[in-house]
């Protein structure tokens, strides 16, 4: 059922093989080395372009594709050697007759059959540089010339080199010994289809972890965590492919675990289920957990399937297979029909055994002893969970590791959910999306209507980088297009389709060739055998199990489940803490996202996290101690406060993207001119968030770091601690403070995070220095009548002011202040009545919460008070900062001139009601 599209390739080429490298003597041949022979070989080069092109950073908008073809290559840049038994390079291979199509796609003749053992070689840069003897070098793309139709990636590099060390490591080929020494053609393939799926492993698990612009492959293949993923996942499947044949009715009598775990939008956590069969009932119990909050990982038991009572109902449909009775249900909960020690048939919890569409279950068992677990919680179902645990965490005595078979039992249909008008499984014209096919003779072109350009194509994308294109031309012709650099396609391959029926239902069925499922950016089946019918309306694509197939998966025994749990805490996790790795001036998204990669715990930001923070002020102090604030609105615009004043705009707005960045366009006109935050930690403890950025001005663009406290309305209160209360009585403080206690209370009020110290400062104050009519004036929560009106106009080593109060007789004193090193606030009556010291204990970025000492002289001269001059009344209020110009112009109410025949007033009485010594009543004098 499959057409390769390629060059039929009539050459003469010379059976004496020249080496590269290491001295005029040749090795001794070793076991494993082929025979010169002639073959033809067809490889698609598609790579990502900011490895091959070695950028420089760059903004880029739009995100860059993991692969681009590469046209540019010419024959200098190919080159292909034998690895001899210990995973050396052994020789080098003649590539003849070498073409290029202009797509990237690229013939040749190389001088060897098909062996696991030969590899292709590329250096987009130049000539591909080796030594005899010695291992493959890193930087270097690669495929092992294993078929005849070849796509190299940046997927199979990265397998094929992680391969070849191991077999330097072991001095052995270990699972490939066979295809090794052989050289079998079907081995071989087999071996090639095995490191496929690896690869694909590897892409999936690994490629949305890293960025790779402005890096070249040999920094990308030195950055750790692509050492440790790939290792690990070859050292899975070498463990794997090496277990040996196990009692499957014992699995099922013990129970066997699947960990998954989940990162996105949406929230993240883990899962586990256990599958068990005790002869007569199957049972499946699921738990999970959800993160929240701060805790620590709990899975707790949410739903168990049990076969003989759990009843479904149509919203439990997660798909549907194609019966004698026409499209049935699937649960996707598996029933135990029948089981030995090599084999157990199951079916799903809609199907019965009459039906014929079970599944047949076989399993290989291997030790986990000494092994790391990051290794086997490799796949793109539970890789997450690695975060959990530290990176050496070994299994100890008793675990196991399953390797599941899974063959269906007969040719099986398989569609997704498309019920209750829902559209998953419909396909449409790809130049139109919005307009489903609706009957199967749509999607098939008349041989006349073929052109040769993608706008001619009536086809369907199968994938976001493959279109399908279906031909009546009597041989039934399915030419699959791929993109170049997201804005051209050519013809990558061809195929064939055929019409069938089953069970009353016209199917159009095709096996898409396997070099096109390597090279589609997201494949969305398991096999490649699909087909097309019409159902409910609309023309639907889905997947055809043939029976033998076979499909595999990994479990985990009771003990080695147990032993991953016990291991998995985010006490794991990265203390809490700035991460400044990757912070340059020279940034591009690539980048960016490596450094999120690397600075990340658990935490992001999701649907539900940034819910919870609209209306909320996130507050930044930087190292000047400016003091900055971003409020989300609801409506997705945001707010912008410096030094609590909020700037002006009706064109901020913000999103949070696919990837779990909050986006911030300051103006959205210029969409070009953006800022991501990605969230890396949090402490729930103070409520701070440790943010990556990446800011984008073309053509420049930074990654930084920075941390946010988060306040809520009515988080930010005053600390009242030890605070000395007032005496209406006497009009003084009830308890008599010292500057030594104020300052300790200072110390112990302020909320300093991670050397972020709120205090007050000169721009916080006045604005620009020399600008009056930015001058700031404070008012308190405490009394809404008072305002502190301080100016930049300078006098000796003070700055003038006022202090002023509307209330009572009214007050408008002139004051001196001045900021000390410590930031404290000091000002004093001009008159010499009073002095007073206040400092910052709080912010939420749009107030402040003050810690005051207030001395008046009148304390420190009355008798009956008898206070010292360190002695005074300590305080606490919130204040907000207005333009001093706000303030209003006070004239106080004055007392009147005293009557000479009235006695001497008493000393030691209180000031009269509403005069500065006692505010807050109303003036004891008339007004004029």
């Amino acid at each position: 059922m499959r057409s390769y599209l390629g060059y039929c390739l009539l050459v003469v080429c010379s059976l004496f093989l020249t080496a590269c490298g290491g001295g005029s003597d040749s090795p001794e041949p070793v076991a494993g080395t082929p025979a010169p022979i002639l073959t033809n070989f067809t490889v698609s080069v598609d790579l990502p372009a900011q490895l091959t092109t070695a950028n420089i950073p760059s903004f880029s908008f739009v995100g860059k594709a993991h692969a681009d073809a590469l046209t540019t290559l010419s024959e200098t840049n190919f080159a292909a050697v034998w690895l001899d038994d210990k995973g050396k390079v052994f020789e080098r291979i003649d590539i003849t007759n070498w073409e290029s199509r202009q797509d990237g796609t690229y013939t040749f003749t190389a001088g060897t059959r098909i062996r696991i053992n030969a590899v292709l070689l590329i250096d987009p840069q130049g000539q591909p540089d080796f030594t005899l003897g010695e291992a493959l070098p890193q930087g270097l793309y690669m495929v092992p010339l294993a078929n005849e139709r070849l796509a190299l990636t940046l997927e199979s590099s990265l397998t094929y080199y992680a391969l070849a060390e191991r077999v330097i490591s072991d001095e052995s080929w270990g699972v490939f010994t066979e295809a090794f020494t052989s050289g079998s053609s079907s081995k071989t393939l087999l071996s090639y289809l095995d490191l496929q799926v690896v690869s694909e492993d590897i892409r999936d698990t690994l490629f949305p972890k890293i960025g790779m612009e402005s890096l070249t492959l040999k920094d990308l293949m030195s950055l750790s965590i692509v050492q440790s993923m790939t290792k690990g996942r070859i050292e899975r499947f070498f463990t794997e492919q090496a277990a040996l044949e196990a009692d499957i009715q014992a699995i099922l009598t013990d129970g066997f675990w699947k960990v998954a775990a989940f990162s996105d939008n949406n929230g993240s956590g883990l899962m586990t289920d256990v599958t068990k069969y005790d002869g007569d009932e199957t049972s499946i119990a699921e738990f999970r957990w959800n993160k929240s909050g701060n805790d620590d990982i709990n899975l707790t038991e949410f739903f168990t399937y049990l076969s003989g009572s759990t009843s479904f109902g149509t919203e439990d449909i997660q798909g549907q297979i194609l019966t004698s009775d026409g499209w049935i249900g699937l649960f996707n909960y598996l029933k135990v029909i029948s089981a030995t020690q090599t084999s157990a048939l199951l079916t799903d919890a809609a199907l019965t055994k009459d039906d014929d569409s079970g599944v047949i279950l076989s399993a290989s068992v291997y030790p986990l002893q000494d092994k790391k677990m990051h290794d086997f919680l490799s796949s793109k179902e539970n890789h997450f969970i690695t975060r959990y645990i530290q990176s050496d965490q070994t299994f100890t005595e008793g675990a196991s590791g399953f390797y599941f078979t899974w063959r269906p039992q007969n040719e099986t249909y398989l569609l997704c959910d498309n019920t209750n008008s829902q559209d998953t499984c419909k396909i449409a014209p790809w130049q139109s999306p919005e307009t489903a096919y609706t009957a199967l003779d749509d999607v098939i072109t008349q041989l006349q209507n073929v052109g040769p350009d993608i706008e001619d194509v009536n086809g369907f994308k199968l994938s976001d980088n493959v279109i399908v294109e279906f031909i009546d031309d009597g041989f039934f012709t399915i030419r699959y297009w791929t993109n170049i650099a997201a804005d051209k396609w050519t013809i990558q391959e061809l195929g064939v389709w055929a019409s069938t029926a089953f069970a009353s239902k016209s199917l159009i069925r095709f096996e898409v060739p396997d070099i096109i499922k390597q090279l589609a950016s997201d494949y969305p089946f398991n096999s490649v055998n699909l087909f097309l019918v019409e159902d409910r309306g609309f023309v639907n694509i889905g997947e055809t199990l043939l029976g033998n197939t076979e499909l595999h998966y990994s479990g985990f025994d009771n003990d080695a489940l147990a032993q991953i749990l016990d291991a998995s805490s985010r006490d794991n996790l990265p203390a809490f803490d700035l991460c400044a790795f990757g912070n340059t001036s020279l940034a591009n998204e690539d980048l960016f996202l490596n450094a999120v990669t690397e600075c990340g715990g658990d935490e992001r930001f999701t649907t539900t996290s940034v819910d919870g923070l609209i209306d909320k002020t996130l507050v930044h102090i930087s190292e000047q101690g400016e003091i900055s604030a971003r409020r989300l609105l609801a409506d997705n615009s945001w707010e912008y406060f410096v030094d609590t004043l909020l700037q002006p705009s009706s064109t901020r707005s913000w999103s949070l993207t696919d990837t779990g960045y909050l986006q911030f366009f300051e103006n959205n006109n210029s969409p070009e001119d953006f800022t991501y935050w990605a969230m890396t930690a949090y402490d729930y403890t103070q409520q701070l968030l440790a943010i990556k950025t990446y800011e984008a001005t073309p053509p420049d663009a930074i990654i930084d770091t920075l941390m946010r406290k988060e306040y809520a309305a009515g988080d930010l209160t005053s600390c009242s601690t030890l605070d000395s209360g007032w005496n209406a009585a006497t009009t003084a403080p009830v308890t008599k403070r010292n500057l030594t206690d104020y300052q300790e209370q200072v110390n112990q009020c302020k909320v300093i995070w991670f050397e972020r110290n709120p205090v007050f400062t000169e721009k916080l104050l006045i604005g620009q220095t020399g600008e009056l009519s930015d001058d700031k004036a404070l008012t308190f929560s405490s009394d809404s009548s008072r305002f502190l009106q301080l100016s930049d106009n300078f006098s000796g080593d003070f700055f003038l002011g006022k202090y002023v109060d509307t209330d009572g007789c009214g007050f408008n004193i002139d004051i001196r202040w001045k900021l000390e090193a410590d930031g404290t606030l000091y000002y004093e009556a001009i008159d010499g009545s009073l002095n007073e010291r206040i400092q910052l204990t709080d912010t939420d970025g749009l107030q402040l919460s003050i810690k005051a000492f207030n001395h008046q002289t009148r304390w420190q001269t009355d008798d009956s008070l008898l206070f010292a001059a360190t002695e005074g009344e300590i305080w606490s209020d919130i204040v907000t900062l207005i333009p001093a110009s706000s303030v209003p112009n006070v004239t106080p109410i004055e007392e009147p001139a005293p009557d000479p025949n009235a006695p001497p007033p008493d000393p030691n009485a209180p000031p009269p009601a509403g005069t500065i010594l006692n505010d807050g009543q109303a003036c004891a004098f008339p007004a004029p």
